[in-house]
This record gives structure tokens, C-alpha cells and sequence, in this order.
């Protein structure tokens, strides 16, 4: 095989992914996705879906522009397919609003995955510790919470999270300004993004 077209396994505090899917060249690795997709869901993933996974894949952080309606949440559950079952990965994905977290949960459920919103109502040191332990394999949280809770930096800092920490992603980036997180770096892996477009998404790969 050409050297340009091997790939070596992203390095990670986190996951790794399938290693007979991220050794593929990009244009293999593509159609290997899209088949998948469509096995599993019955619907052709778009190019751009299957470009951001692949990104996402060679360990490279996403900064995807997409309309409503586009299928940004459909890219999570792809690259869900490309973790190892057995490393109980995990799935961080921040929400502007509570409520948007609720559909989430509800569409990831009816999917068959195991998911959670993490609300002041929900989030307390039980389902901390099965966050932890894997439980869930996508955790829903509003930027208040990933700020301001004095619970939720001690399961995302811990060494077992980051170890099943699969992915980060930033719904609605463009308002991360407003959200403050700008200021708050302290985390090594707080996602950070500027941005005026209305429908920004940021995919983060541990």
C-alpha cells in the first residue's frame, strides 16, 4: 500500500477506534462507512457525513456549517459505530437547552443506544457514578451544567471517564461565546470555538 494512503491510529486519552477501520485509506475507509450506514439504518448517509466521520476518525477536530434538518446528530451515532463495543465509550454532547437534550435522548433510546440528559433534576452522584462506569453511551449536559456543576468535574476529570471518553461534541458552537466557556479553560479538553453562524456544530474526538 502507498505510504500517503496509511494511516496511523490517532493518539487519545480516550477510546480508540476499530483499528481495522482506521488503517483503511480515507477512500476506503468512506465506503466502509457508507455501507454501514446503510445496513443499519437504511438510509444513505450524505457526503458530508461520511467526510466529517472519516475527519473525526484520523483523530482531527470538526467545525461542521450545516443547516437545520441536515442530520448533524446522525454523525454521532456513525461514529459511534466505529468504537469498540467492549470500551463502553461515552459521548459528551452539549446542549443549549434542556429540552433539546430530551429529544436527543429519547431519538438516541428509540435507537437502540443507552442515553442521558443531565439535568438539576436527574444529575446527582448515582448516575454519576454509572456515567462513569459506562452506563450510558450518550450523555446529554447544558453548558450550565458543564460550567457551574460542582459534581460534574469530578466525573470528567476522573481517569476512568477519560478513559471511555470517546467524543465531545459542541451543539450550537456558535454560542459559546455567550455561554462563557471562553473564559474557562482550566479543563484540558473544554472544547472552545468563536462563531456567528446560526446552525455550527463541533465534533471533538478524545
Amino acid at each position: 500500500m502507498d505510504n500517503k494512503n496509511q494511516h496511523k491510529q490517532p493518539s487519545a486519552t480516550g477510546v480508540t477506534l476499530l483499528k481495522k477501520m482506521t488503517e483503511k485509506s480515507d477512500g476506503s475507509l468512506s465506503n466502509a462507512i457508507g455501507h454501514r450506514v446503510l445496513s443499519r439504518y437504511s438510509v444513505p448517509a450524505k457526503p458530508l457525513q461520511i467526510n466529517t466521520v472519516v475527519q473525526l476518525a484520523r483523530g482531527k477536530n470538526v467545525v461542521l456549517l450545516a443547516g437545520t434538518g441536515f442530520g448533524k446528530s446522525q454523525i454521532a451515532k456513525i461514529y459511534y459505530d466505529l468504537v469498540p463495543k467492549h470500551t463502553k465509550g461515552v459521548f459528551l454532547v452539549l446542549n443549549p437547552l434542556d429540552a433539546l437534550g430530551n429529544n436527543e435522548v429519547s431519538e438516541k433510546n428509540a435507537a437502540g443506544f443507552v442515553a442521558i440528559n443531565l439535568t438539576k433534576l436527574t444529575f446527582n452522584p448515582a448516575e454519576a457514578a454509572k456515567i462513569c462506569h459506562g452506563k450510558y453511551s450518550f450523555v446529554y449536559l447544558s453548558p450550565e451544567t458543564f460550567l457551574n456543576s460542582k459534581l460534574f468535574p469530578s466525573i470528567y476529570f476522573s481517569a476512568e471517564f477519560q478513559s471511555r471518553l470517546a467524543l465531545v461534541v459542541v451543539d450550537e458552537a456558535h454560542l459559546i461565546y455567550h455561554w462563557g466557556m471562553v473564559k474557562s479553560t482550566q479543563g484540558k479538553k473544554k472544547t472552545l470555538a468563536l462563531g456567528l453562524h446560526q446552525d455550527r456544530g463541533l465534533f471533538r474526538p478524545s
